[in-house]
Order: structure tokens, then sequence, then C-alpha cells
């Protein structure tokens, strides 16, 4: 019963952490760290060298509140041109969200149906950069803090006021690799447990299938 009654909060949480850790999502843009410049400026930035490698299979653990984890792996490549994002339930991957450098398209395999998202010139992950933050923001919202190891690698890190919460990012390579968002609810970490660096991805990682029905996103 007590699991049952912790699973609408669980979901809310989750909703909650997804939009502060994409910056593209048009729910989410109020919940990040300001970016400066121009949306084709950004398309142009992002779509050439994102990352600081051309490819790689990043692992994260998501903990939430102490009371359930979750899996989460991130695919890139072309230096994170194309980008696919999978989440678990146990050991299942439910929900897909991909670039395939171009569009971005969020994948429902218990529907085999694929949502168009539009442009994805941010890609699908938060791409971890302290310069990219807002001038008036720096050192005031948006402050950097001591650089800590995640996943075996020293990452630099600097926390963000979002108002009613306040979020702690890590990253290296400009990969973002940790994300502790404190709410009134209690903590949601996701953090790297695993990196594959420059690693051979099949380029149908980042396609979506043929027997997909492609629908526009409501």
């Amino acid at each position: 019963m007590k699991t049952k009654l912790l699973l609408p909060v669980i979901t809310i949480l989750l909703v909650v952490f997804s939009c502060k850790s994409k910056p593209g999502a048009d729910t989410g843009k109020e919940s990040t760290p300001a970016v400066q410049g121009t949306e084709s400026q950004a398309a142009e930035t992002y779509a050439f060298h994102k990352y600081g490698i051309k490819s790689g299979i990043v692992t994260f653990e998501i903990d939430m509140m102490g009371m359930i984890k979750q899996k989460q792996v991130l695919y890139f490549d072309d230096y994170g041109l194309k980008e696919a994002e999978e989440s678990y339930e146990g050991d299942e991957v439910k929900l897909i969200n991909l670039c395939d450098g171009k569009e971005m398209y969020s994948l429902h395999l218990d529907q085999k149906t694929a949502y168009s998202n539009g442009s994805c010139a941010r890609g699908v992950a938060y791409r971890f950069a302290w310069d990219e933050i807002a001038k008036e923001d720096q050192n005031t919202k948006a402050k950097r803090l001591p650089n800590m190891t995640v996943a075996g690698k020293d990452c630099e890190s600097y926390s963000y006021d979002l108002g009613s919460s306040v979020a702690i990012y890590a990253g290296w390579q400009n990969i973002n690799l940790y994300l502790k968002t404190t709410t009134q609810a209690g903590d949601v970490v996701q953090k790297a447990i695993k990196i594959e660096e420059n690693v051979d991805i099949p380029a149908s990682k980042f396609q979506v299938p043929s027997d997909y029905q492609i629908k526009q996103a409501g």
C-alpha cells in the first residue's frame, strides 16, 4: 500500500526532473539555466561538436528520494549531433528520446509509435557548459562549485537556483554526468555510473524503426 501511495509523487518528480535536465523541452525552458544566443546560433553550436568526444555510451542511475532507482542510457555519435536516450522500467526499455541529426522523436515501445517533437537543435541531453549560462545569472543564480569525480572522470560543477528548487550539475567534455535536483519533496539524483568512450554505435540506434507509426506530438 505504501508503494502505491508513493507512485503518484514519484511520477510527478520524474516529469519535473526530465524537464529540468533537457533544455530543449518546451516545458523546461524556465527551469533550466538560461542560455545565451539565438536559436539558430544554438543549432550551429550543438550541431558541431556538442561534446568533446566523437561517440559514447553513458549509463546513468536515477535515485528518487532514496526510495526507487531507475536506469537510463545515453548513446551519442558525431560529437552529439545524433543522440538516443533510453529510459528503463526494471530491465525493460520503455521510452526512447532520440535525435537523428535533424528531428527529435519520442518512441513509445509498447505502442510502436514515434511522436515527432520538431527540430532537435539542442539534441536530447543537457549540454554541460558554464559559458552558455547567461552572464547576468553567473555568480548570482548560478555558482561554480568544486570539481567532483563521477564515473572516474574529473568533472567541473556548478549549482543553479531554479526558484522552487536547486540543481547541481557536473560534467566532463561537455557531457552532463551528474544532476541533483533538491525540492521540497526530496532529492532526485541522476548520476553516471559507466562511460564508454569513442565506441562504434549502429546508425539504426538513432533512427525510428520502420515498423513504427509516426505522429505529431500533441
